[in-house]
């Protein structure tokens, strides 16, 4: 598969996730959370898991399957509370892409062949309809709850509704206009194990499920050292895995990604019709 491939395949995903619609077995050594007589009150809880972090850093190995195709890369995630959450990948040790999610928009940047997208959330079929933003996209990152809209979760607790599923305990956000989010937690320890979005009856069709895994200890707080997210039911099945390493907090470098007047941009109709032709 060529770089060319590799690249327009990822950035498809990437786009095609945003505009469409491993369970974990970590051990987790906290004291068990004591039962809560709220869904308020247990929302509570998981949020108080969130990273204190303002930045964090790690490698990663990226493994894509779409179409019947898959690819492995490696690269880097950086992200800032706030401002940006950005993938760099890399094929032989050269950055071909990167994927920059910001307040204003997001940026899809192809280095090998020179070009880029660069939409507003609103400009997004499917982010437009949920309600989505970019406080919810880098909460997925961040391993945190999020409702469409809210900047600070803590003012909207009241809105979840709570179910015993086992070992688990099922947070789920049903007044959203249109789709359903669903935050499966650990009940011993409150740390979100899946995060499901669908449609409501009547609403654009497709699965978006979004799961974490082998969580470490970072900065005093746990972090999922592995996150895997699906996309189904939307005509083309994607499925997206990431593995991180070397997680740290590190501030240090850019949070906006320059690019050059020699980049050609596109549109993300122009990815998608060159994607379904792989």
């Amino acid at each position: 598969m060529t770089l060319r491939n590799i690249f327009l395949i990822v950035a498809g995903a990437a786009l095609l996730a945003l505009t469409s619609c491993r369970s974990s077995r970590s051990v987790s050594k906290d004291a068990p959370v004591q039962p809560r007589s709220t869904a308020a009150d247990y929302t509570k809880t998981v949020t108080a898991n969130a990273q204190q972090a303002s930045a964090l850093t790690a490698r990663i190995k990226v493994r894509l399957e779409a179409g019947g195709k898959s690819l492995s890369c490696n690269g880097s995630l950086r992200m800032k509370r706030g401002e940006v959450v950005q993938l760099s990948l890399t094929v032989l040790g050269m950055e071909v892409g990167r994927l920059e999610f910001a307040p204003d928009g997001i940026l899809v940047l192809d280095r090998f062949n020179k070009q880029y997208v660069r939409a507003a959330y609103a400009d997004l079929g499917f982010l437009s309809h949920a309600g989505l933003d970019f406080y919810a996209l880098q909460a997925l990152f961040w391993n945190e709850l999020f409702v469409p809209g809210v900047r600070d979760v803590a003012t909207a607790v009241h809105r979840f509704t709570l179910a015993e599923q086992g070992q688990h305990t099922l947070l789920t956000l049903a007044d959203a206009p249109a789709l359903n989010y669903g935050f499966l937690t650990v009940t011993r320890n409150g740390l979100i194990d899946r995060v499901t979005v669908e449609g409501k009856p009547g609403a654009p069709a497709g699965r978006f499920e979004w799961r974490y895994g082998d969580f470490a200890t970072v900065g005093g707080r746990p972090f999922p050292a592995t996150m895997s997210a699906s996309l189904t039911g939307v005509g083309r099945d994607v499925a997206l895995s990431l593995s991180l390493s070397r997680i740290g907090n590190d501030a240090d470098w850019e949070t906006r990604t320059q690019v050059s007047p020699k980049y050609k941009q596109r549109s993300a109709e122009d990815i998608f019709r060159e994607l379904m032709k792989l």
